[in-house]
């Protein structure tokens, strides 16, 4: 990482997890597509569907009775 990139850390309970799923779903159902928005936009939306979709399951496998 370069001195000069911004880094943060987010925490969030699974309720959050799952409200920000949700609301990624919507904003991919809803994307006006290009170029209203940039193309870059759809493919950023997808990645962080696919990467919270990991953790809400690995919550279910790992936290569940």
């Amino acid at each position: 990482m370069e001195d000069n990139e911004f880094y943060c850390e987010w925490k969030m309970g699974i309720h959050e997890l799952r409200a920000f799923y949700d609301h990624l779903n919507y904003s991919i159902k809803m994307w006006p597509g290009s170029p209203a928005r940039p193309a870059e936009e759809q493919q950023y939306l997808e990645y962080w569907r696919k990467q919270t979709f990991a953790m809400i399951c690995e919550y279910n496998l790992t936290e569940i009775d």
